[in-house]
């Protein structure tokens, strides 16, 4: 049996969903690991005796989270998503914009005041 799929009665949790996973870790649950696949797909492994309760009642909704931890916590997940499936920190794996040049030509159209 594949790993990914765990016995209902275990303790761990898989999902894919980072905005569970940053409610999980805002209301104290346990991110045990982050884990990718050939297709660099990842998955948030969470372990606890709450997850699978505390995710019922997420998919349930409505759900009451400290906004800020959320917002931290969502921030701290994308980072660690972006160093998982990069193998290198985000700021690393981004392309400077291309800077336009001062000389740009000007148009022969004018736009007449209206």
């Amino acid at each position: 049996m594949s790993p990914k799929y765990l016995p209902a009665a275990s303790p761990a949790l898989i999902t894919n969903d980072l905005f569970l996973a940053a409610f999980l870790v805002s209301v104290g649950c346990t991110l045990d690991r982050i884990e990718k696949n050939e297709r660099r797909r990842v998955s948030f492994v969470f372990v606890g005796e709450r997850v699978r309760e505390l995710r019922a009642a997420y998919r349930a909704g409505p759900v009451h989270v400290d906004l800020c931890a959320f917002r931290e916590n969502l921030n701290q997940l994308r980072d660690r998503l972006g160093r998982t499936v990069a193998g290198q920190p985000p700021e690393e794996r981004s392309f400077p914009c291309p800077r336009v040049s001062s000389t740009v030509a000007q148009s022969p159209m004018q736009l007449s005041p209206a």
